[in-house]
């Protein structure tokens, strides 16, 4: 089955020296015109100066309802990144807890 790919980009949040990609793609069946969205991802740019040095990244206007939502989502996302990552921080890394809550994943455990 032959499809035809679309990808859709948009910026969804800039910080001091990143900004947030967000990247829709989706796939129309060539055949019968279907179009359906398959995938979504997004990724991180950092800007830097020709020495490698992070530098200010260029603002983002937001002008219309849906440009907004995205931005506030992607202070939601960031938010959640920092929490699952303070979560997992080696200082506060318990084996034998995690160990215990592995027990009820398809995963076998076997430590050197």
């Amino acid at each position: 089955m032959a499809n035809w790919l679309t990808m859709r980009a948009s910026i969804n949040y800039v910080g001091n020296t990143s900004r947030v990609v967000g990247i829709r793609v989706e796939a129309e069946n060539i055949r019968t015109g279907v179009s359906k969205h398959c995938n979504s991802s997004y990724f991180t740019m950092v800007a830097k100066d020709e020495n490698n040095n992070s530098v200010k990244a260029p603002g983002l206007l937001l002008d219309d309802t849906i440009e907004i939502q995205r931005f506030l989502k992607a202070i939601k996302r960031l938010e959640m990144k920092k929490n699952h990552q303070s979560e997992f921080d080696i200082a506060g890394f318990i084996l034998q807890d995690c160990l215990t809550e592995l027990e009820r994943y398809n995963v076998k455990v076997k430590l050197k």
